[in-house]
Order: structure tokens, then sequence, then C-alpha cells
């Protein structure tokens, strides 16, 4: 039969509408845990970057505290770092009203032997989900 007209009919529409819906209350959440796996792979090279650096100058001068140039972190994380002569543990820490305040990693910390940690962590997550190893 001939349709007037080649448009949509509003329950079409509203069907069209509810889809997005739904398809929209699964891909928003999974999105979000995407962009925060970006946000905590960020931290993790720059932590290993800083260790890094601190190495070399161990290198040339035998002692860590005295380096000069760290970074104290970035928009999302905070970088404290403890220098001793022969040990240092650099700690990132989630800020405050940024988008990873209340991550389920809670901090993470690199230690001058190489020890890769996470404080606060949510129950069942572990080192390898947080640090991305």
């Amino acid at each position: 039969m001939y349709r007037r007209g080649a448009g949509f009919t509003l329950i079409e529409l509203m069907i069209a509408v509810v889809i997005i819906g739904i398809l929209g209350a699964f891909v928003y959440p999974l999105y979000g845990d995407y962009v925060k796996r970006a946000y905590r792979s960020q931290i993790v090279v720059l932590l290993t970057t800083q260790a890094q650096n601190l190495e070399r100058f161990y290198t040339k001068n035998a002692i860590y505290s005295g380096v000069q140039d760290l970074s104290s972190g970035n928009q999302y994380y905070d970088i404290t770092i403890d220098l001793a002569d022969h040990a240092f543990l650099l700690t990132a820490t989630p800020k405050a009203g940024s988008a990873m305040a209340g991550d389920p990693c809670g901090s993470f910390m690199l230690a001058h032997t190489g020890l890769a940690t996470i404080t606060q962590a949510a129950p069942g997550l572990t080192l390898h989900q947080c640090w991305g190893r």
C-alpha cells in the first residue's frame, strides 16, 4: 500500500530513542572506566620516568638526595618524593576534586628497589589491574 510522506512515525522515533538510551546506559560507565585506566597509565609512566631519572643521578653521584627537576605530578595526581642517600620512595596520590578522586586503586608507590605497590585499593583489585603490568 502507498504511504503518504516518507517520514518517521512518532512510535518509530520513540523506539529509536529508547534503544539509544539503553545502549548509552551500558556504554557510558564503560567509557568512564577506560578514561580512568588511561589516567592511571599516565601516572605509572610518570613515576617510572622519575625513577629512571633518579637512577641516572645515582649512577653519576652515588647518592639520590640532591637530585633536581622532578615532577610534582599532573592534573590528576600529586607526587611526593621521599629521598634518602641510598633510597627513594615515589608516591602518587589522587588529587581531591579531580576525575581520579576516589579511584578504587588509591595511591601508587614506587621504591628504589623497583617494588611497585598500591594503597587503599578496593577489594578484589590486583596490582596488575591498577599498574597495568
